[in-house]
């Protein structure tokens, strides 16, 4: 790869280039711009089964298009929970409550 960067680079314009690199892929791809998202199978699977009436570009609140944020039920809740946090609603839970909640 060192010696023949150049004909990797020329080949990823043709064609899929995946470089492996201990247990894990390094894909060469190429864009026009360095703003160019990609997205895997998996994240599109993902997306596509959150149903059509809540799904929502989740780049245009999250940069890494987390899925979370595909979905307006879960933007929904952020929202409910930001408005009771500024009316006084919210209480902070204890070390103890906090880890009986997360299974620590």
């Amino acid at each position: 790869m060192r010696k023949d960067a150049k004909t990797f680079f020329e080949l990823a314009e043709k064609e899929r280039v995946a470089v492996k690199r201990g247990h894990k892929y390094v894909n060469l791809i190429i864009a026009d711009s360095p703003d160019t998202r990609y997205v895997s199978e998996d994240w599109i699977k993902e997306f596509l089964a959150i149903p059509g009436e809540f799904r929502v570009n989740p780049f245009e609140i999250s940069p890494s298009g987390d899925l979370f944020y595909a979905d307006k039920r879960n933007l929904e809740r952020v929202d409910e929970a930001i408005a009771q946090a500024r009316d006084g609603q919210v209480s902070k839970l204890s070390k103890e409550e906090l880890s009986v909640l997360l299974g620590l």
